[in-house]
């Protein structure tokens, strides 16, 4: 898994975050907009993002498993061919995003809180926790009735797929009380 360090040098009073992931398993993050401005509220912003996803994909190699974009962050499931470039291709991501959505606007700024949250999915049912959770986050924030009114998520994929009925998503799932990952 991974821990925290807080251990602090004299010149530097950041806490070191020190990540550990385990090969063969998705990583659930959530990236949050800085100040948590609502930048990625709008159809260009949702793409660059996703377009910045697909242009890393080709550097350090993952599967994509689910997402949603929302206002001011987005949560993302993948699995990475190599452990240890998690941080690297959620930094790419990152960058990559800032530098299209900088290209597009023309407006200089930071566009990302410098962390990240994590977390290692263990095993089955902690992934279709972490995926009823992404794809819910919109109603529990109170942007859609339900996840099918959703545009900017892999919701509709996953219920092409069989893994949600239709009513999915009207009220809370159990699955997922007692979660708050935001």
């Amino acid at each position: 898994m991974f821990y925290i360090s807080t251990t602090t040098d004299s010149f530097d009073l950041m806490p070191r975050y020190r990540r550990y992931y385990l090969a063969g398993h998705p990583v659930f993050v959530t990236l949050v907009t800085q100040g948590r401005k609502p930048w990625l509220a709008d159809e260009v912003s949702v793409q660059i993002l996703l377009a910045s996803m697909r242009s890393v994909k080709a550097i350090y190699r993952y599967r994509h498993l689910a997402h949603v974009v929302l206002p001011d962050h987005f949560h993302w499931l993948f699995k990475p061919d190599d452990a240890v470039h998690v941080s690297k291709i959620i930094a790419a991501v990152k960058r990559e995003v800032t530098w299209r959505f900088k290209a597009v606007a023309g407006l200089p700024g930071s566009w990302w809180q410098n962390r990240f949250y994590d977390h290692i999915v263990r095993d089955q049912d902690d992934f279709a926790r972490h995926l009823d959770y992404i794809h819910f986050n919109p109603v529990k924030h109170g942007i859609a009735r339900n996840p099918g009114a959703y545009a900017h998520s892999s919701f509709h994929e996953w219920r092409m797929r069989g893994a949600y009925p239709e009513a999915w998503g009207a009220s809370e799932p159990p699955s997922i009380r007692g979660m708050d990952l935001d």
